[in-house]
């Protein structure tokens, strides 16, 4: 398996500083063989500075769409020309732009999904965890309790999606996939390791709150539902602490025994 020595994070706004002649041109076409190439070309041929690219699969349409953000103050045509340019290439459905001097996110890409098919929100940090927080100052241990289990639902529930994505695969395949898909939708880097009383988990970037001095309970839930889903048992959390020198998240499980669920 590739080592990685670190992760780029994924920042949904311009990486660029928008300004003046700043543009972001959505392209819509039929892949083939260079294609890409073939964009990039266009812009290239009127000195069109190409700042970021995006492209992606349109599983509706079987279309790749793509956005560029181009500095266009060394281009030889105006914006439109550029555009015509591109959409004249023959496997070009569509081609659009639109001025980024005075924002900070697209403007064409909606809604943001999972999959493909799967719609999910983007929400800060902080303010989900103060909920979390508040939940727990409110409601005491009842709270806490409120957040693990919801936890342990979400996992669930995401793991039946997992389950119908990538059909009947074994549990330790299904486990990497899942571990991708939290990294990918940021709520860490997780191992997960067997111990001869049940399994350790941790978690490197966990989402915490700087005042926090334990882990999110939803987070420990997210953990003990995972392993349930993946292997078919209960859990149960014997300990769950931040590491005081890495600061990672790291929770101890064991199995409940049948009849104990029961």
């Amino acid at each position: 398996m590739l080592a990685k020595s670190r992760y780029f994070s994924r920042n949904l706004a311009i990486s660029y500083r928008p300004g003046y002649k700043v543009y972001e041109f959505l392209v819509v076409w039929q892949h083939e063989f260079g294609s890409l190439g073939n964009i990039l070309g266009v812009l290239s041929k009127h000195n069109a500075k190409v700042l970021m690219t995006h492209t992606q699969l349109d599983e509706e349409t079987d279309a790749v769409v793509g956005t560029f953000y181009c500095n266009l103050t060394r281009a030889d045509q105006p914006v439109e020309n550029i555009r015509r340019g591109i959409k004249e290439l023959p496997f070009v459905r569509s081609a659009d732009y639109v001025s980024t001097e005075k924002s900070m996110f697209d403007k064409f890409l909606f809604p943001v999904t999972i999959w493909g098919r799967n719609r999910v929100l983007i929400m800060r940090l902080s303010p989900l965890l103060n909920i979390e927080k508040r939940l727990g100052e409110e409601l005491g241990s009842a709270g806490r309790a409120i957040m693990f289990r919801e936890g342990e639902s979400y996992a669930g529930e995401t793991l039946s999606q997992y389950r119908a994505v990538l059909g009947s695969i074994p549990p330790e395949s299904l486990l990497e996939n899942v571990k991708d898909g939290l990294r990918a939708t940021g709520w860490g880097i997780f191992e997960f390791r067997t111990t001869t009383s049940g399994y350790e988990v941790t978690v490197s970037e966990a989402p915490l709150l700087e005042s926090e001095k334990e882990p999110s309970r939803f987070l420990c839930g997210i953990i003990a539902g995972i392993l349930e889903s993946v292997y078919s048992i209960k859990v149960k959390i014997v300990e769950s602490r931040i590491d005081s020198k890495s600061g990672n998240v790291v929770v101890n499980l064991s199995q409940i025994a049948d009849d104990a669920a029961a």
